[in-house]
């Protein structure tokens, strides 16, 4: 009985040593592992970044709509002029949205005073304005300027890849967003 035991024990202990060898990987499926890894990797990252690329303009495009719409808004609560304008250095380094007149200071920068500003330096984006520089609202919220719209495309890769969005402001003040089929805006 005593060497049944010990039998039973050895074939016990051998056949724990062969499962903890048989745990780990060999080098040709270390090496196969690496290699799809890497494969995914290359194939994923170009997708990814042209994700990225198209969010920025999407998410630039709608930040300019909600300026348009708080500007447009801010004009008929107050029955006063509120101007969009672009930051110094240009449309895609931010704009402002500003009044004169009003009880309300969100943010002050001198005159006028600021009731909103966007200051996202985005130096992957081009926007153009189709018609002047600067988008005003009467007390009516309707603009007294002509019709006006905004071209918002990425400076890097091409308009296949991630197409412009235009952010087009109708005869009644509205902002409309839309992505471009033709590369550009109306």
């Amino acid at each position: 009985m005593h060497v049944q035991i010990a039998q039973h024990v050895e074939l016990h202990t051998r056949a724990s040593r062969r499962g903890a060898s048989g745990r780990g990987f060999t080098l040709l499926e270390l090496m196969t592992a690496i290699a799809v890894a890497s494969i995914l990797a290359a194939i994923s990252i170009p997708m990814y970044t042209s994700f990225v690329r198209n969010q920025r303009v999407k998410t630039a495009a709608y930040d300019l709509s909600y300026a348009l719409t708080l500007a447009r808004g801010e004009a008929l609560k107050r029955n006063s002029s509120v101007t969009v304008s672009p930051d110094t250095n240009g449309w895609k380094f931010g704009w402002s949205v500003a009044t004169t007149v009003g009880p309300v200071t969100l943010f002050t920068n001198a005159t006028p005073t600021y009731l909103d500003a966007s200051n996202a330096a985005v130096s992957y984006l081009t926007i153009t304005p189709a018609t002047g520089n600067v988008v005003t609202y009467n007390g009516s919220g309707r603009l007294t300027s002509a019709v006006t719209s905004f071209t918002i495309a990425s400076a890097v890769g091409s308009t296949t890849q991630i197409p412009p969005r235009c952010v087009t402001v109708d005869l009644s003040g509205l902002p409309r967003n839309t992505a471009s089929t033709s590369g550009s805006c109306p």
